[in-house]
């Protein structure tokens, strides 16, 4: 139970301290496998006082959740842990022991603008705890099981393959400590089962990232020409008003697709001046910087595209007005040698006509 509250002491500093958010975002399903390392546990009833000592075993788990974007997830998870069994009171055991579980977990993810992700988690349900022969216990054996209440800690990192899918890797502290079973001799007793586990997993997101932690550079829309003065007249007009801008900027954080709230900004002020203006078309090219594969950068730099004309469409332009396009890192705006991530060349150019 200490190391519960550890853990949940951790991630409450974590809420509140956390300059980041977290990219999960919707509905996502996970499952992994491992090693279970069971305590030794006690085994006591009217007559007995025995300690019983497991070997390693198998660990798995299945949970469907949702992030709510904030680092903040929350899921129903279903697993389970089965150990042979090693020794009972210091003699050789037989039988084995094993626990279904069915948790209600909290986490919380660290975003640090990596593909690593670490977070921490802690969960609560039942499990149900089957002894099948477990021997030798007060002149006989047990062959019982008993539904518990049960807990556990989490501790882990995500490595994000995409923006769907994440390879997972944990630590887990579960526990369900009040289990009460009757032996074949008819002798009720009182045991728990606790267990170390480390399990490798998969996790897919059916959500799209929020918008990414640290902030772009400040985008900044082409200003407009200033109007011209008016000819030598004896009698001075009035200055003809300004002309909306036509040209517009985005850009996006490192290897990032989403839009951040400054470049949403920017969107909203090209679909104005496309509406005030009465734009026909609208072209939005995407670019990305010399960081990655080419090919790589030429999909990335669409989906940029992709999620400018997205905004647009939401803000009321008709989708068919705009037209994407994808040069990846072959049209930089500020050169440079490869492999360098120059913020200015992660851009879209929106440009009204």
């Amino acid at each position: 139970m200490r190391i519960v509250q550890r853990l949940l002491a951790t991630a409450i500093i974590g809420l509140s301290a956390s300059a980041a958010l977290a990219e999960e975002n919707g509905l996502y399903l996970g499952a992994a496998g491992g090693l279970s390392i069971a305590r030794d546990s006690r085994i006591v009833g009217t007559g007995i006082d025995s300690n019983a000592e497991f070997d390693n075993g198998l660990a798995g788990a299945g949970a469907v959740g949702y992030g709510f974007g904030s680092g903040l997830r929350a899921e129903l998870e279903l697993g389970y842990r089965e150990n042979d069994v090693d020794s009972i009171g210091g003699l050789a055991g037989a039988g084995d022991v094993s626990a279904i579980s069915t948790m209600g977990n909290v986490l919380f993810d660290f975003d640090n603008s990596s593909r690593f992700t670490p977070y921490l988690g802690v969960g609560a349900g039942a499990a149900r705890v089957d002894l099948d022969g477990a021997s030798p216990v007060g002149g006989g054996s047990i062959n019982d099981d008993d539904t518990a209440f049960a807990y556990q800690g989490i501790a882990g990192v995500s490595y994000r393959v995409s923006d769907r899918f994440k390879l997972t890797l944990d630590y887990r502290y579960f526990a369900a400590p009040d289990v009460e079973v009757t032996t074949s001799t008819g002798v009720a007793v009182d045991t728990e089962y606790r267990s170390h586990s480390i399990m490798v997993g998969l996790r897919f997101s059916f959500g799209a990232p929020p918008p990414a932690p640290v902030a772009a550079p400040a985008p900044v829309a082409e200003a407009a020409p200033a109007p011209a003065p008016p000819p030598p007249a004896p009698k001075v007009e009035p200055a003809p008003p300004p002309q909306l801008p036509r040209n517009f900027l985005v850009f996006f954080d490192w290897d990032r697709s989403n839009l951040t709230p400054e470049a949403r900004e920017i969107v909203a002020a090209a679909a104005r001046s496309a509406t005030e203006t009465g734009s026909a078309r609208i072209e939005a090219t995407g670019h990305a910087d010399r960081s990655g594969a080419t090919q790589y950068n030429v999909g990335l730099s669409q989906r940029r595209a992709d999620s400018v004309k997205a905004d647009l469409v939401a803000r009321g332009i008709r989708d068919d007005e705009i037209f994407t396009f994808a040069r990846g890192e072959a049209d930089p705006l500020v050169p440079t040698p490869d492999g360098v991530r120059e913020p200015q060349n992660r851009r879209v150019e929106i440009v009204l006509k």
